[in-house]
C-alpha cells in the first residue's frame, strides 16, 4: 500500500539513479554518502531485504563501521513540501541494530527561512528486525 502512495520510494530503481527516481540528493557537504543495497553489508545481523513486501528487495543505507564519531551522512528532498498540519508525513522503515558504530537517526524539517527542526530521532533500534 504505501509504495503506491504519490511521493513514496522503495528503491527498486533498476539501473536509474535512486536520487532521481525518490525525489532525492546527497548533501555534497556531509561526510559520506548514502547507497542502495539488497543484501547484507557489514555482519549477520543486517537486514537481507527490506521493509517492502511481495517483490521489494532494495534499501537505502549507510555503512556506520567505518565513519567517526561526529561524521554525517545526509539526503535531501528535491522538492519542497507545503506547509501542513497533519496532512503531509514522512513515513519510513530503518534498520538500526546490534552495532557498536551506530549513530544517531534524525529527520530533520527545514523552514522557509532555512532553520532545521528536528522531528525525530532515534540512537538504536531495540529489536532486530525493521
Amino acid at each position: 500500500y504505501y509504495t503506491s502512495i504519490p511521493g513514496s520510494c522503495n528503491f527498486e530503481t533498476h539501473d536509474q539513479e535512486w536520487t532521481t527516481v525518490c525525489g532525492l540528493t546527497q548533501d555534497t557537504s556531509d561526510d559520506f554518502d548514502w547507497n542502495i543495497s539488497n543484501s547484507a553489508i557489514t555482519g549477520q545481523t543486517d537486514p537481507h531485504t527490506d521493509h517492502t513486501p511481495g517483490k521489494g528487495q532494495s534499501f537505502l543505507y549507510v555503512n556506520s563501521s567505518t565513519q567517526k564519531e561526529g561524521n554525517r551522512a545526509r539526503i535531501i528532498t528535491t522538492k519542497f513540501f507545503p506547509a501542513s498540519l497533519g496532512v503531509c508525513r514522512v513515513r519510513f522503515w530503518f534498520w538500526m541494530f546490534a552495532s557498536r558504530q551506530t549513530g544517531v537517526l534524525k529527520v530533520y524539517t527545514v523552514e522557509e527561512h532555512g532553520t532545521d527542526i528536528l522531528v525525530w530521532s532515534s540512537t538504536r533500534n531495540e529489536e532486530n528486525k525493521w
